[in-house]
């Protein structure tokens, strides 16, 4: 009988101690790992938590961002007071940035080819469902469209807005709206 509680005890520990390491390596390990592989590409980000990441800083933008009037409806207005992280953070930190939500990084891109790249990609190596984050604002200021589609469904929008955007097409709504 003896045996049979140390048996079921040690099993216990065993799974204690594979879920404590598996947290060790989720929030510890990996984090590190990409860290020091963003900073040999010369990528920087605001100071982190281990466990929540950006979070504080983020809230305290995004309480900053709303405490004073939206005082214009431009885009620029509109995207500092729903997602302050893309307007101060840049200034701060050089593009493209990193912040992180907990133990996961979000890069931020800005250059034109890469966001092509990251945009026309259809291989998955890009995650685009986190585009907009969990930050409500954020998703209806870029809502459900390519930026955050992926695979299939993805393919399928692009087919659908592919013409819109023949160069003929632009061509002529530029002429119309005296841009050229």
């Amino acid at each position: 009988m003896a045996t049979l509680s140390s048996v079921v005890l040690l099993a216990a520990l065993l799974a204690a101690a594979q879920y404590v390491l598996r947290l060790l390596h989720s929030f510890l390990w990996v984090p590190l790992c990409l860290e020091r592989r963003l900073r040999r590409q010369g990528i920087r980000w605001p100071p982190r938590s281990l466990l929540s990441g950006n979070a504080a800083d983020y809230r305290a933008l995004l309480a900053a961002a709303r405490s004073k009037p939206l005082a214009s409806f431009r885009h620029d207005g509109v995207v500092a007071r729903a997602t302050p992280q893309y307007s101060v953070w840049p200034a701060r930190y050089g593009r493209p940035f990193v912040y992180w939500f907990g133990p996961r990084p979000r890069l931020v891109i800005s250059d034109p080819e890469i966001v092509k790249a990251a945009m026309t990609d259809s291989t998955g190596v890009f995650d685009k469902a986190g585009a907009g984050g969990n930050n409500p604002l954020a998703r209806q200021l870029i809502g459900e469209g390519l930026v955050g589609l992926t695979g299939e469904t993805w393919a399928r929008h692009r087919r659908v807005v592919a013409p819109a955007f023949n160069m003929e097409r632009v061509k002529v709504r530029m002429r119309f709206l005296n841009l050229t």
